[in-house]
């Protein structure tokens, strides 16, 4: 059967696996290029060809597979490969093979890569040789590592751009001057002498330019003596013609021969005279010119100062791009060489101006911030050389300490001899050469140590595999010996006991294992029948307990979605109880299956869970609620503010109504105690008359409990000696009476009650006064003192009603007849009418009312009297404010009103 083809034994490179396959080619020496070859070409799995790819070192096999191969990664790889052979990036490449590999390439982008950075000249002129294009030929004039190679790249360059390019960007002399000979454009050759890379060409512009300014300027002159000479001839011809005109004068006049001699000498004059003026001329040409050279040597001058300004900028400009590129290495290069032009403007040219401080100082904060960077990056690449020095020396480290162990085993080894062969392959970078050679030589002692180890271990393995040819026909045997059992289940346990001991002793030598196989199988196909239809009705009952499983997730399925939270979870616990009845299912769908029926019943309950917290969530914040409106009743249970708490209590009671659902566990106590509190409350509001009255009395009592504990005890028998007075003892009694006499004027406190009260606390009133005399001696407090001021208040109201009572009054009180009282009332009146004291009369009966007010005013001020003595006086009083105001009504009625009154009062 197609189970068993897993157990035979075949070539690890053959193996079904890829994953085998690819472990195989990644432990293959370098040395086995034929077998490496072929899994390049022939496996199915890219990623094993890739592999393959990476250890091929056959420049042909790398060129075929480049051209011809269907992924694109192995293409990829091949040209990587054929690359890093150009390069000899691995040890023991030869030129043949670097040639090789070049003529093998035809990506162009590569061959200019090997151009530029090929360490064998050779191999770097060959791949030159092979580019025709314009820009590469340019960019390997620009960066090739060897000199021909730069020469004959930009010799076939024809493009003025890449020339240009040429001049401006190398870093290396010889193209760079050629570059710059072959340009013949000012402004390109002024751009190359200020932006070169290289400084020879920035050297070799400036001179060619110098050259041009040169020969400009001699031509100039040339054209300016030109100029000069040519005025000297036109002043000489127009003497020449003076001079005919004086001749022609001479012979017209030849008989004036002073006409003849003036004419001569004024010819000599006019000669003598033009030959001042050319000379003039000439002077002030010659002064011109000079100053014209003068004047075009500073625009010059201040032409060079404006290209060094201007240059400065662009340098100051490449030092801050320079400095913000995140490549390190590139900004520090071509930091570098904009540092050397700087310096050489800056050493060549005078001081910088004022206009030229910013740019300096925008160069010398560019230079500062990437000095910091490039600390910084060398530093970090001084801890990256120091770790990769850490690695490797562990890496000796471990293949050491396998070397040196007992219990090595075989893939342990190769492990270690893999790692070694990657790490000498490609060593980083170290912090040092000496660091380099000692663990080179570290790590290929390791690995001198730890081949014959590995050796050996593959030595027992191949022993091993001839062991396992006795063990293989011993489970051959085994299998045929299966055919006398006639138990289907005992049958098929011991048959996968064998297969997986089989498994364990797969590896055989191929002569042996192809045949053990074959009789192997044969036995295991005979044996296998018998069970066939045992597991046959086995994968019927599988298969029908799928359906069933199925159907059981089916009804979760529809179940899922519920609302109704326990009778659905009721009903999927009962789905989950029948799950656990149906025995396996088919094989393959177990795990499907069931994860179909968890989703199901896990959507339900995450569901439920969900809603579950939702409600807990609300039951927690209607729980708040009612805390806080349970906190306010028991806040008001106990208030004797009864309407404004009936109130609040009232509307607590409709706010709880409008509250929802808590936890059912907490419900019922959280409503007793809200009940509680609110019957607590108007429990007492329907007692709340007697509870006040019960308060007003506590509180009297409370008063004049006070009061008495002020009175010191009583003595019995003889009279206790005088205690001396606390010192505060008349503030008490102050406050104390004080208090009293704001309670007595809250009502609601039974007669009978507050009589005694009344009793107690006068009572406890004098004790104290007479305990303490000499305390409560002339204060408010003191009865004697009061009950004089109270006498003489009476007196007064006495004497002022027998004052406004007149003579009526006075016969009245002497019990005289009433007749007479009568007329002496009309006498009275008749003398008030006669002499006008009417109005004196009623300006005394105003003031009489007003000693009334102030008397009444006095005598609420006065302080304690004992009752007996106050009663009397008070009634005094009463019966003086009654005849005073019978008085004041008499006189509002007149006379005659006096007078029938006093005859109504004598007929009573």
């Amino acid at each position: 059967m197609a189970i068993l083809d897993r157990f035979r034994t075949q070539a690890r490179h053959k193996h079904p696996d890829a994953a085998v396959r690819l472990a195989f080619v990644q432990e293959l020496p370098l040395d086995e290029r034929e077998l490496i070859a072929e899994i390049a070409r022939e496996d199915a799995d890219p990623r094993v060809r890739r592999a393959a790819v990476s250890k091929l070192m056959d420049p042909a096999a790398l060129a075929a597979l480049a051209a011809a191969d269907a992924d694109e990664h192995v293409r990829a790889q091949a040209i990587a490969m054929l690359r890093d052979i150009a390069l000899e990036a691995f040890e023991g490449v030869g030129e043949a093979d670097a040639h090789a590999a070049v003529e093998a390439i035809a990506e162009a982008k590569t061959l200019v890569g090997i151009a530029k950075n090929a360490s064998r000249e050779s191999t770097a002129m060959r791949a030159s040789q092979r580019i025709t294009d314009v820009h590469a030929l340019g960019s390997i004039a620009r960066h090739a590592e060897h000199e021909p190679v730069r020469v004959r790249a930009f010799e076939a360059l024809d493009d003025h751009a890449e020339i240009l390019g040429t001049a401006l960007n190398s870093e290396f002399r010889d193209p760079t001057v050629a570059a710059v000979e072959r340009v013949s454009d000012r402004g390109e050759l002024e751009q190359i002498a200020a932006r070169a890379k290289n400084k020879s060409a920035s050297k070799r512009a400036r001179a060619i330019l110098r050259e041009m300014d040169e020969r400009i300027a001699a031509e100039r002159d040339a054209q300016h003596a030109a100029e000069i000479a040519a005025a000297a001839a036109t002043d000489a011809a127009a003497a020449e013609e003076a001079a005919g005109v004086a001749r022609a004068a001479e012979l017209a006049r030849a008989d004036a021969e002073a006409a003849a001699r003036r004419a001569r000498e004024g010819e000599e004059a006019a000669r003598l005279r033009a030959e001042e003026e050319a000379a003039a001329r000439l002077r002030e040409e010659q002064d011109a010119a000079e100053r014209a050279r003068a004047e075009a040597a500073e625009e010059e001058a201040r032409k060079a100062a404006e290209r060094r300004s201007a240059r400065l900028a662009e340098l100051a400009e490449q030092a801050v791009q320079a400095a913000a590129l995140d490549d390190v290495a590139a900004a520090r290069r071509l930091l570098g060489v904009v540092r050397k032009e700087w310096n050489s403007l800056v050493a060549a040219g005078a001081a910088p101006s004022e206009a030229d401080q910013a740019i300096v100082e925008r160069y010398a904060e560019a230079d500062r911030s990437f000095s910091a960077r490039d600390a910084a990056a060398r530093s970090a690449e001084d801890r990256t050389r120091r770790d990769a020095l850490t690695r490797l020396q562990q890496l000796a480290a471990r293949t050491e300490a396998l070397t040196a162990r007992t219990d090595l085993t075989l893939k342990a080894g190769e492990r270690g001899l893999k790692e070694l062969r990657s790490a000498l392959y490609q060593i980083p970078p170290l912090p040092s050469k000496k660091d380099f050679e000692e663990i080179v030589k570290r790590l290929k002692a390791a690995q001198t140590a730890l081949m014959p180890k590995v050796q050996e271990l593959r030595d027992i393995a191949d022993w091993q595999r001839w062991a396992n040819v006795g063990i293989q026909e011993q489970l051959c045997e085994k299998m045929q010996a299966l055919k006398a059992l006639d138990d289907p289940e005992e049958i098929a346990r011991q048959v996968r006991d064998l297969q997986q001991q089989w498994r364990q002793a797969a590896d055989v030598p191929r002569a042996q294992g192809e045949a053990l196989w074959k009789r192997f199988k044969a036995a295991h196909d005979e044996v296998w029948a018998k069970c066939e239809s045992h597991f046959t009705a086995q994968a019927e009952a599988r298969a029908d307990n799928l359906r069933k499983k199925l159907a059981l997730c089916q009804q979760a399925e529809a179940l899922a979605e519920s609302t109704n939270w326990i009778r659905t979870a009721d009903e999927i616990k009962k789905l989950q109880a029948e799950w656990k009845t149906i025995g396996p299912v088919t094989r393959g769908q177990e795990k499907a299956v069931w994860e179909h029926f968890r989703a199901a019943c896990d959507r339900f309950f995450t569901r439920r869970h969900a809603d579950l917290a939702e409600r807990k969530k609300v039951w927690a914040d209607n729980l708040a609620k009612k805390d806080a409106l349970i906190a306010k009743a028991e806040a008001l249970q106990d208030s004797t503010d009864w309407d404004a708490a009936a109130a609040e209590i009232k509307r607590l009671q409709n706010d709880w109504k409008t509250i929802g659902p808590v936890k059912k566990s907490r419900s019922e106590a959280l409503w007793q105690r809200f009940r509680a509190s609110c019957d607590h409350f108007f429990a007492r509001y329907a007692q709340r008359h007697d509870i006040a009255k019960g308060e007003r009395v506590a509180a009297r009592e409370a008063i004049v409990a006070e009061l008495e504990s002020l009175a010191p005890a009583e003595a019995g028998g003889e009279a206790a000696e005088p205690q001396p007075a606390p010192d505060d003892v008349l503030a008490k009694v102050r406050s104390i009476r004080g208090r009293w006499n704001a309670e007595l004027a809250a009502r609601g406190v039974d007669r009978e009650r507050a009589a005694a009260l009344d009793e107690r606390f006068a009572a406890a009133f004098a004790r104290v006064v007479s305990a303490y005399p000499a305390v409560f001696a002339g204060t408010d407090l003191d009865p004697d003192a009061n009950r004089k001021r109270m006498e003489a208040i009476v007196t007064r109201m006495e004497e002022l009603a027998k004052s406004l009572g007149g003579p009526g009054a006075a016969a009245a009180d002497a019990a005289i007849s009433p007749t007479t009282r009568l007329a002496a009332m009309l006498k009275e009146a008749l003398a008030a009418n006669t002499i006008g004291g009417r109005v004196d009369d009623d300006s005394r009966f105003r003031a009489a009312s007003e000693d009334v007010r102030q008397a009444q005013a006095s005598w609420s001020r006065i302080g304690p009297v004992p009752e007996p003595t106050r009663r009397a006086l008070a009634d005094r009083l009463q019966r003086a404010f009654r005849r005073i105001t019978d008085a004041a009504a008499a006189h509002a009625r007149g006379p005659a009103a006096m007078g029938s009154g006093g005859a109504g009062r004598s007929g009573r």
